[in-house]
């Protein structure tokens, strides 16, 4: 089977939105932790259970039981919830899992609801869910019925405060793709998940011509132009 430009943009784009569940992995100082299943918590309602192991070892197991809202009875968002299980898993010392109950398949069970809580009342979000967010904004997981104005193809986290998505157009499926630099910190240096505005914004400027403005002389290897929104969004 020969493959056009067309159809090849197509399949890098899936794997791009497959490849985003693995940018925010669960890492430790000892390596990574993978999921191992997400199941509810017998008779606690409104918390869920995620299993992480480290992909070799059964007995690596460990369960963390997470609210699935607030304290005031709103829900929480899914990548808040992974972000806090990150740090619910790096304040877990091998102690408190020796000492924990285990579930029915011998799995030690820790509370993390105060990890949660706790998170949801100060956020502090690590480089890598940024980057997640603001590339799954441009995400597309198959085939719509209308083809969105802009489509992921690719992303780099190109330092420690700023991201490169590489996009086209229904139009420009068959070359290679455009990069925007976005900012993944505030002015503070703050990690911000989320850049606000962004995906609404481009379609226009890219429409209006508004976006040549903001066109940097780099040489990028993976697309065809470069534009620089980073100052544009955070007002500097």
């Amino acid at each position: 089977m020969m493959w056009d430009e067309t159809g090849l943009s197509g399949l890098q784009a899936r794997l791009a939105h497959e490849m985003l569940s693995s940018v925010t992995a669960f890492a430790t100082g000892q390596g990574v932790r993978l999921v191992r299943g997400v199941v509810n918590a017998p008779d606690r309602r409104g918390v869920v259970r995620v299993v992480l192991w480290d992909g070799q070892q059964l007995d690596t197991s460990v369960a963390f039981d997470m609210p699935l809202t607030d304290t005031h009875g709103g829900n929480i968002p899914s990548g808040d919830l992974a972000a806090a299980l990150r740090s619910a898993l790096a304040a877990c010392s091998e102690r408190e899992v020796e000492v924990a109950p285990r579930d029915a398949f011998g799995i030690p069970v820790i509370d993390a609801s105060a990890a949660v809580h706790g998170f949801v009342d100060q956020p502090q979000f690590h480089l890598s869910d940024a980057l997640q967010a603001a590339a799954a904004a441009f995400s597309v997981s198959e085939e719509p019925d209308e083809p969105d104005e802009l489509r992921l193809r690719g992303f780099l986290l190109l330092d420690r405060a700023t991201c490169r998505l590489y996009l086209d157009t229904p139009t420009s499926q068959d070359v290679p793709p455009f990069g925007v630099d976005l900012p993944l910190r505030d002015e503070d240096g703050s990690v911000v998940v989320g850049v606000t505005g962004a995906h609404a914004v481009l379609p226009v400027l890219l429409e209006t011509g508004e976006l040549e403005r903001m066109r940097r002389d780099v040489h990028d290897p993976y697309c065809r132009a470069v534009y620089d929104l980073v100052d544009w969004l955070t007002g500097r």
